[in-house]
């Protein structure tokens, strides 16, 4: 059985606190704490303790967590190596990648093998990569589109991933997009709050109250006009499938590109870029914002199409 140790300095936020409090206030979930107390997983400085133990400055905490803990223990991504996904900014728990337009997130099938996670999966092994003890395996966290590029949170083990769930639930995660769209924008921001569903004549597409529809808030920034085309930047308040692309098609401005909401006007792909992530480190590690660079197929200027 796989086990995964961590070894967690008390921070100064935390001392005087019991260990069951800390354990909620680090988003670890109910199934975890439940494991971690009745199988006696919990040590602070050598010593087991239950939940009810008030930290001190200077403890260490040992947690040990095992695959049976999680629903969804183990990662089975196959590797390839036949490409590489530029890492951006890593830590023991997980990786913030950049990734390029056209990419898919992860296998649909037992006999796909060329996704991100499945490159990543290599590059892990090929480095010889640990995290909590174990060899770092990729966990999906949240996906971005295929045809979109940029920056995606994959996790390096599965202790933080409801972790980052969590945080993602809780709107604690930023994310900051560019896009170029059709037309002129006038106005310098705006709010798009239509609820999106499936498209009741393909059920590809989202659609402005469709079938199933869900609350959903998008944020934009023009930031500027070229030859009848803006560059907005944007930000999701929650983050339904395909929002950004039909929140936007639903104000008059459908993203250059794109195949589903846009295709009658060609590009070499959609204009649609992750560009900044800012995101709180699991247990305590602060809160870093992480961009990678804008790449070259996404004009700054978009003089051409």
């Amino acid at each position: 059985m796989t086990t995964w140790l961590y070894h967690l300095t008390v921070p100064t936020v935390r001392v005087g606190q019991s260990v069951k409090d800390t354990f909620k206030a680090w988003l670890i979930p109910q199934r975890l704490r439940g494991a971690l107390r009745s199988k006696r997983h919990i040590r602070v400085n050598g010593q087991t303790v239950s939940t009810n133990y008030v930290l001190q400055a200077g403890d260490v905490l040992e947690l040990t967590f095992e695959t049976a803990d999680f629903r969804n223990g183990e990662s089975h991504y196959a590797p390839n190596a036949q490409a590489t996904v530029p890492i951006i900014f890593e830590n023991e728990d997980l990786v913030v990648v950049d990734k390029p337009a056209g990419m898919k997130m992860h296998p649909h099938s037992p006999h796909e093998d060329d996704t991100l996670l499945n490159y990543l999966a290599a590059n892990f092994q090929d480095r010889q990569v640990m995290s909590a003890g174990q060899p770092a395996r990729p966990y999906m966290v949240h996906r971005i589109d295929r045809d979109t590029s940029g920056a995606v949170i994959v996790a390096k083990n599965p202790v933080v991933v409801p972790i980052l769930n969590q945080l993602l639930v809780q709107k604690a995660i930023k994310r900051t997009y560019l896009a170029w769209v059709q037309g002129a924008v006038l106005a310098p921001a705006g709010e798009i709050n239509t609820p999106i569903g499936i498209d009741p004549h393909d059920a590809r597409r989202r659609v402005i109250n469709g079938i199933a529809a869900q609350p959903a808030r998008t944020y934009w920034a023009l930031s500027h006009i070229v030859y009848q085309n803006s560059l907005l930047r944007v930000q999701l308040d929650t983050g339904r499938m395909h929002q950004i692309r039909v929140h936007l098609a639903s104000i008059g401005h459908p993203i250059i590109g794109d195949p589903l909401y846009q295709p009658e006007k060609s590009a070499t792909r959609m204009m649609l870029h992750a560009a900044t992530i800012t995101v709180p480190l699991p247990f305590d590690g602060g809160t870093t914002t992480i961009s990678g660079a804008i790449p070259t197929d996404f004009p700054r200027q978009l003089k051409t199409i």
